[in-house]
C-alpha cells in the first residue's frame, strides 16, 4: 500500500483518468476526506462521477456532504434514482437537509422521490421549521434511552442505534411519552455496573433548546455551557433531536461571517467571496450606500450653513477631516465592543445604564489625552493657526469623543429593542451620523468663540 500524504490533485486526477480502481480506493481510505472533498471540487464533473461509481457508497456520501452546493446540484441533476437513495442511505438527517435547503424545487423534488417514506417524513419536517431555528440545524439521528434500561440493555440499544446515529458521546433518557429526562454519557454506561439502572447514572440537570429558538443563541449554549451535544425539544419538552457542536461550528462561522458584513454596511451574502458572482457583491453593497447619502447629505449641509465662519477664519477648514475621522473612530470603537458584549457576554438592554456611565468615563479620559496631544500638535506644527483655534479644535475633539462613544455604544442596545441586529447599527451608520454631529459641536463652539 503506497503512502499518500503527499497526495495533489494533479496526481488524483491522473488515477482517475488511468482508472486506476485500487488505487482510487486506497486514497479514500488514507486521506481526510475533507482534503478530498477540495480536491473534488477542481475535478470534472465525469471525474467526480468515476469517484462515486468505484468508492465504498458510505465514504462517497460523507464525500458528498463536503462539496459545495453548486457541485452537489452538479450531481443530483446526474444521479439516478439508486445512485440517490444510496446518497439518502448513508448521510445524515440533517447533512441532507442541509444540501435540500440550497437546491432549487427540481432538485428537492427528485431527492424525495428516491427517499423511502420515512425519509420522506423526517425530511419533510426538517424543512418546516424556520430558517436559521434549531429545528433547522438539528437531526434526528441520535441514541435514545428509557430510564428502566439497565445498563446491560442500554449497551445493546447504543449497538443497535449507534450505527445510524451521528454521536454516540452523548445519550438521551426519556420515558414512556418521550419526554426529555436526562443524559448519560457512555463513559458512565461503561464503568457502571451492568444491572444498574439508568436513572441511577443519568444527569438529570437538563441543558436542553426548542426547535424555535435562533441558532445562534444555540451556539451561546454550547460556548456557555462547554457542551458537545445539546437535545432539542418541542414544546412538550419532548425530545425530537439533537443539534451536535460540528453543526454549531458552522452556526458560528456563519453569524460572524453576517455580522461583520452588517458591521461594513454590506447586506450578508451566502457562499465564500469567490464563490460570489460580480452582480450578488453589487447587489450586496449598493443598498447602504445608497441610504448613507441621505446623511451625508446633512453633512454637506451643515458646511454649507456655516460657509461664514470660514470664510473669517479659513483655517477651519483643515481641521473637518481630522475631527470626522476622529470621531467616526471612535464610534466605532465604541460599537464592535458593545456589539461584541451583546454576541458573547449576554449584554441587553437592562445594561443601558452600565453601558453609559462606562462609555462616559472611558470616553472623558481618551478625549482629555488627545485634547492634550491635539493641542501641542497644532501648536508645534501648526504655530500660524494661533492658540485659539488650537484649544477650540481640540475642544471639540474631546467633546466629539463623548458623543461619539454615547453614540456607538447606545445605539446597538436601541436595536435590540427595536429587534433588529445590533451589527447593523455600526460601521457606516455610526460614522455617517458622528460626522453630522461632530461639525454640528465644531462649528457651534467656533461661532460662540470666534463670532
Amino acid at each position: 500500500m503506497e503512502n499518500w500524504d503527499e497526495l495533489t490533485l494533479t496526481m488524483l486526477k491522473e488515477i482517475i483518468t488511468n482508472k486506476q480502481v485500487k488505487k482510487l480506493r486506497e486514497i479514500f481510505e488514507e486521506v481526510n476526506i475533507v482534503d478530498l472533498a477540495e480536491m473534488a471540487e477542481q475535478c470534472t464533473l465525469s471525474e467526480v462521477l468515476f469517484v462515486f461509481k468505484t468508492v465504498k457508497k458510505e465514504v462517497t456520501a460523507d464525500l458528498f456532504a463536503y462539496l459545495s452546493v453548486d457541485k452537489q446540484e452538479e450531481l443530483i441533476r446526474t444521479f439516478t434514482g439508486p445512485e440517490i437513495k444510496s446518497i439518502l442511505d448513508n448521510l445524515y438527517l440533517d447533512d441532507v437537509v442541509d444540501f435540500l435547503e440550497e437546491m432549487p424545487e427540481s432538485i428537492v423534488k427528485k431527492v424525495l422521490q428516491n427517499a423511502t417514506s420515512e425519509q420522506r417524513v423526517e425530511i419533510n419536517t426538517l424543512l418546516s421549521y424556520a430558517p436559521n431555528s434549531a429545528g433547522s440545524i438539528m437531526t434526528t439521528d441520535y441514541v435514545e434511552l428509557f430510564e428502566h434500561h439497565t445498563v446491560e440493555e442500554a449497551m445493546e440499544q447504543i449497538r443497535k442505534q449507534g450505527k445510524t446515529a451521528e454521536t454516540i458521546n452523548t445519550c438521551f433518557v426519556i420515558n414512556k411519552s418521550n419526554t426529555l429526562l436526562g443524559s448519560v454519557s457512555l463513559r458512565e454506561i461503561l464503568f457502571a455496573s451492568e444491572d444498574k439502572e439508568i436513572c441511577e447514572i443519568m444527569d438529570t440537570d437538563i441543558v436542553a433548546v426548542t426547535t424555535g429558538d435562533d441558532q445562534e443563541e444555540v451556539g451561546r449554549i454550547f460556548q456557555k455551557y462547554d457542551i458537545s451535544v445539546v437535545g432539542v425539544v418541542n414544546s412538550q419538552f419532548k425530545l425530537v433531536g439533537i443539534i451536535t457542536v460540528d453543526d454549531v461550528i458552522d452556526v458560528l462561522e456563519e453569524e460572524a461571517t453576517e455580522d461583520i458584513h452588517l458591521m461594513a454596511g454590506i447586506r450578508p451574502v451566502e457562499g465564500s467571496y469567490l464563490e460570489s458572482n460580480v452582480w450578488e457583491i453589487f447587489k450586496s453593497r449598493i443598498p447602504w450606500l445608497l441610504i448613507l447619502m441621505i446623511p451625508a447629505t446633512l453633512t454637506g449641509l451643515i458646511i454649507e450653513g456655516n460657509s461664514a465662519i470660514l470664510l473669517i477664519v479659513p483655517s477651519l477648514v483643515n481641521f473637518i477631516p481630522m475631527l470626522m475621522d476622529t470621531a467616526g473612530n471612535a464610534g466605532s470603537q465604541a460599537s464592535a465592543m458593545v456589539i461584541r458584549g451583546i454576541v458573547v457576554d449576554d449584554l441587553s438592554i437592562k445594561d443601558f445604564l452600565a453601558v453609559l456611565f462606562k462609555e462616559l468615563r472611558a470616553s472623558f479620559m481618551t478625549g482629555l489625552i488627545l485634547f492634550v496631544i491635539n493641542t501641542l500638535r497644532i501648536v508645534i506644527f501648526m504655530p500660524n493657526v494661533g492658540i485659539i483655534v488650537a484649544i477650540l479644535v481640540s475642544f471639540t475633539v474631546f467633546l466629539t469623543i463623548i458623543l461619539a462613544n454615547l453614540i456607538g455604544g447606545l445605539l446597538p442596545l436601541f436595536a435590540l429593542i427595536l429587534k433588529i441586529d445590533p451589527a447593523s447599527m455600526s460601521g457606516p451608520v455610526i460614522t455617517t451620523l458622528v460626522d453630522a454631529v461632530s461639525l454640528l459641536v465644531y462649528f457651534s463652539i467656533a461661532i460662540a468663540v470666534l463670532g
